[in-house]
């Protein structure tokens, strides 16, 4: 299935005969035919349509649905776009992929080494799909065109330019390879192959693809390299990562893959580095490009940009985590990754020294962490954990507000890890004077801990009494301030008292079971965190106790 909006093309099971003129030709196809079609993408909703035979070149049959073609208007156009198309397919898309990829199965169950599109009216998210029990017998599924059977849009085919006609037939023409020379390749590989197509062809459509699939996967912080949802993320994903591995090491790499008889892609494309004498694992690559998509700069290296022009200031968008400036400001989180996965994530505020602490779980034999320190300048710079001896480690980030502006790291999984399992890690970052004054915090905010303690006990006390003597204290307090509150406009956080803290208390005191105290004080204290933090998890925040953006955001629309 081919979708306009997601650019997406699914395995053709077809097939081509040697490159030939592509003048018209007898047809060996009867002139009418009957085909089975898929309800969920025709327009009328149909399971079979009458066609009849509009033209016949070399490596094409094309039939259009008869109803469609007779009330057809413009039939010297269609008839031009479809010459046009096969022209350039003959010429270019298949020499040049059966010469670095291989050959598709030829001849077809048809015996016929002819490809038979048919063009009818699509529902208008569709340019095109295939049924993949066509490759079958009428006697293994009697539904089966028993051919090579391609459905278009015809109405794409008569009103869509010609270059990205010819991406959409390169594509599925890479799928008939991959199938052919790879039957068992997994999914993400299979369309990481058709989506390079583009970019081995050098065709003028790439640059308006690879905008595209950058802008699907640019507000994306997490992805999974070998799982497929067909999503829009799936498609940026495999072309940017295609195009990645085709800058920096060439064409070779892919055709030796696709010979290596695993239908497993990363085990394909590790034995062609061996063989290559690389000196680097997939794994290796996998990180390097999570890493170029932050950095995107061949001045910092080479292995960490793209070269194509069109790519040249892309930069993904990380989940962003704000550290308030204050000296006892800290976040701490717990995530979880499954193999193949990596995640892009920023840290910005914070002030002086920044210590950021990671703890994995002992069965993640292939957890890998870069991190990444940007200066004011934008600069970024590269280092790396190591976690062979311990699965603890912590990284100390100076001059945070002054010289540097934020730390970026990326976690990942490689195919060590069991691809249907999650691996649980947590991270904490903290604003500390120096590494050796830790142990002073430490004690300070123990102190400060046992101080809040004593202040909630007494709190609770002075409520017991009121509620003892039939006060409505919760009431009394809300009703006491004279704070008009409105939308929640800023950031709040711990160790904060003012008017807004008031407003976020009354909030969350008509929020059943998030904050049972309903102590309306105008203090941002260890009860209205703790609220925060119910609220958050209640709405499928990350249970900080930070009022940030993102829970500002959700609390605004409940107002």
């Amino acid at each position: 299935m081919f979708n306009f909006k997601k650019e997406i093309g699914l395995v053709f099971i077809i097939s081509f005969t040697l490159l030939v003129s592509p003048c018209l030709v007898s047809a060996d196809w009867s002139q009418t035919a009957t085909f089975f079609t898929e309800p969920v993408y025709d327009l009328y909703d149909r399971s079979q349509v009458d066609a009849v035979l509009v033209q016949t070149t070399n490596k094409f049959y094309f039939y259009a649905d008869k109803y469609w073609y007779d009330n057809l208007t413009d039939k010297n156009k269609l008839s031009n776009q479809i010459y046009t198309l096969a022209t350039n397919f003959e010429y270019k898309t298949y020499p040049v992929l059966t010469s670095l990829l291989g050959s598709e199965d030829n001849p077809g169950l048809d015996n016929d080494s002819r490809l038979v599109v048919v063009l009818l009216p699509l529902k208008s998210n569709y340019g095109g799909y295939l049924r993949t029990a066509d490759r079958y017998s009428r006697q293994d599924y009697p539904a089966s065109n028993e051919g090579q059977v391609i459905f278009l849009n015809g109405d794409s085919l008569r009103q869509r330019p010609i270059d990205l006609l010819d991406y959409q037939l390169a594509h599925e023409f890479t799928h008939l390879i991959v199938l052919h020379q790879k039957p068992e390749a997994n999914i993400w590989l299979q369309e990481l192959y058709a989506e390079l197509s583009p970019t081995l062809l050098q065709l003028s459509y790439n640059d308006n693809l690879l905008k595209k699939r950058a802008q699907d996967l640019l507000y994306s912080p997490e992805i999974n390299l070998v799982s497929w949802n067909n999503s829009d993320k799936d498609y940026g994903k495999v072309k940017l990562f295609g195009q990645y591995l085709y800058e920096q090491y060439g064409s070779r790499i892919f055709s030796e893959a696709l010979k290596d008889p695993s239908g497993d892609g990363v085990v394909s494309f590790n034995r062609s580095l061996f063989n290559h004498q690389a000196g680097i694992s997939f794994a290796d690559i996998f990180l390097d490009w999570l890493i170029t998509n932050v950095i995107n700069d061949c001045s910092v290296s080479d292995k960490y940009c793209y070269k194509t022009n069109t790519l040249s200031d892309f930069s993904i968008i990380p989940y962003t985590y704000y550290l308030p400036p204050q000296a006892q400001s800290s976040l701490s989180v717990t995530d979880s990754l499954s193999a193949w996965t990596g995640k892009w994530q920023k840290i910005i505020g914070g002030s002086g020294s920044l210590k950021l602490k990671f703890s994995l779980p002992q069965a993640s034999p292939d957890f890998k962490i870069a991190y990444l320190i940007e200066d004011v300048e934008g600069k970024k710079t590269v280092n790396f954990l190591n976690f062979a001896n311990t699965k603890t480690q912590e990284v100390y980030f100076q001059d945070m507000g002054t010289k540097n502006v934020a730390v970026y790291f990326i976690p990942v999984l490689g195919a060590a890890n069991e691809e249907n399992q999650n691996y649980y890690y947590s991270w904490e970052a903290a604003n500390i004077t120096s590494p050796e004054a830790e142990d002073e915090l430490i004690a300070s905010l123990l102190a400060k801990i046992e101080e809040l303690r004593q202040e909630v006990n007494r709190l609770q006390t002075q409520l017991a009494w009121r509620q003892n003597n039939s006060y409505n204290a919760s009431s009394m307090l809300a009703n006491s301030s004279s704070q008009t509150c409105g939308k929640f406009l800023r950031d709040l956080y711990y160790g904060l008292r003012s008017p807004e803290v008031q407003c976020l208390q009354q909030f969350l005191s008509g929020l059943d079971g998030i904050y049972p105290e309903k102590l309306i004080t105008g203090y941002y204290g260890p009860l209205t965190q703790a609220a925060v933090k119910r609220y958050q998890a209640s709405k499928g925040i990350i249970a900080t106790g930070y009022f940030g953006p993102l829970t500002r955001a959700q609390a605004n629309q409940e107002l």
